[in-house]
């Protein structure tokens, strides 16, 4: 015959197979969480690497336009001075023949 202490280790078993089973489920979505989470940072960490590529070509471009337009700034500068000296020149050599 069953009697309640037969009945009492019944119902533990049974607690403890539920919460063997809970505690496997919980174990699982909480590393599906993590592996989400895991991811989403590698896509992040992409994301950030094409990001900081990209300033460094910008930076790069701007670098080599700015040695650019300072060559042309030197030939512009250059150009001007000889053309003030020269419309110098020819405004003194009116004035002397006056």
């Amino acid at each position: 015959m069953i009697d309640s202490l037969d009945i009492l280790w019944i119902v533990l078993a049974f607690c403890a197979l539920w919460f063997t089973a809970f505690l496997c489920w919980a174990i699982y979505h909480v590393a599906m969480v993590m592996r989400r989470v895991h991811l989403a940072l590698d896509e992040a960490r992409h994301v950030l690497v094409k990001i900081e590529s990209a300033i460094n070509g910008v930076k790069d471009k701007l670098d080599h336009h700015g040695k650019l337009i300072d060559a042309f700034a030197n030939v512009a500068t250059a150009a001007a001075g000889s053309a003030l000296r020269t419309v110098k020149k020819q405004w003194d050599e009116k004035r002397e023949e006056k």
